[in-house]
This record gives structure tokens, C-alpha cells and sequence, in this order.
């Protein structure tokens, strides 16, 4: 049930990062980094492989949790600079 909200969570943010932009441009180095966050929060650990995250049987309960907050971070982090850039403090 977490997993289903986060995912909710992640799709609205990257919707309101998209409408931020219109008024300040990020770039697309952030939109890329944006991207991958939100593909990061949404998916968790089917794209653990990917970012070099492996999991043993004693490891696989957080590898999910650990790829999500990077994810989160990643897309919270681009949501914070474009909202710092619309709001003219950078």
C-alpha cells in the first residue's frame, strides 16, 4: 500500500515540476535528473541493477527502500531548484 501511494506521489510531483518549469526553465539537465528520480521512486528495486544496487537474501527487504529515497531525492532535489528558480531567489 506504500509502495502504491508513493508511486501516486512521485507521478504528482513530477506533474507540478512540470508546470514550474513553464515559469522558470530548468534545463535539461535537471528535467533529465527529474526523469530519472521519478523512474527511481516509481519502479524502486526492479531498477536496482541499473544504479549498481545488488541484493542478497538478507539484504532484498531494503534495497527497494534504498532506491526509492534516491529517487526521492533526485526529484525532490530538481523540484526544490525549480521552485527556488520560479520564485526568483536563485
Amino acid at each position: 500500500m506504500a509502495a502504491i501511494v508513493g508511486r501516486i506521489l512521485a507521478t504528482i510531483v513530477l506533474i507540478v515540476l512540470a508546470f514550474v518549469s513553464r515559469y522558470a526553465p530548468i534545463g535539461l539537465l535537471l528535467l533529465v535528473v527529474a526523469f530519472v528520480g521519478w523512474a527511481l521512486a516509481f519502479f524502486g528495486d526492479e531498477l536496482s541493477p541499473f544504479i549498481g544496487v545488488h541484493s542478497t537474501p538478507g539484504t532484498a527487504q531494503y534495497v527497494g527502500s534504498v532506491v526509492r529515497g534516491i529517487g526521492w531525492f533526485f526529484l525532490l532535489a530538481t523540484f526544490a531548484f525549480a521552485v527556488a528558480r520560479a520564485a526568483n531567489l536563485l
